[in-house]
């Protein structure tokens, strides 16, 4: 009975909700520096807009240093261009072929910031997940009012749509855990 599709559509939906969240806080900023902070900062190039990881090799040399290397070096300039327009907070500095980025260590201040910012990406996505919610409740009872399924499969479907619900909620609550645990660290 799971094999119904708006079960299907529901469980996609929440796998892809959990993944945007998860990328949005691989973007917040920690101590440890990662090449996701910059990787879909998007670049104007070529008359059209790119994300950063299709334009560049990424690396990280040191702890709070990122080297970003165009493979076409003429696009530097809008490269830093996007950078400096990021909420990064961080300026680019540039040499003949590449940007260095070099992120200052995190005040507690800064800390504060991006916490709460964590909590609104998380609050967000559980919006998501509740509207995905009504979603799915709406079209198993459309399914029962059309008479192609019965009660019991409707309350099956209830039940079995809320665990999944219940579940995306649970990792919603982890990934963002562990992104203000890393975020308090020294």
């Amino acid at each position: 009975m799971n094999d119904n599709q708006n079960f299907v559509n529901l469980k996609e939906n929440l796998k892809n909700s959990l993944d945007f969240f998860a990328e949005k806080l691989a973007s917040i900023r920690s101590n440890r520096v990662t090449t996701s902070l910059v990787e879909n900062i998007m670049v104007e190039c070529y008359g059209s807009n790119a994300p950063l990881k299709t334009m560049a090799n990424l690396v990280v040399q040191l702890p709070n240093v990122i080297i970003i290397e165009p493979w076409d070096p003429s696009i530097l300039n809008n490269i830093s261009k996007a950078i400096e327009s990021s909420n990064l907070g961080v300026n680019p500095q540039k040499d003949v072929k590449f940007l260095r980025l070099a992120f200052p260590s995190l005040t507690q201040e800064r800390r504060d910031q991006l916490i709460k910012l964590a909590n609104s990406e998380k609050e967000n996505c559980r919006i998501e997940i509740k509207k995905h919610r009504e979603t799915f409740m709406k079209k198993i009872q459309t399914e029962l009012n059309d008479k192609t399924i019965s009660e019991d499969q409707k309350l099956y479907l209830e039940k079995e749509g809320q665990k999944e619900i219940d579940k995306a909620n649970e990792n919603v609550e982890i990934l963002c855990d562990k992104k203000i645990t890393e975020l308090k660290e020294f």
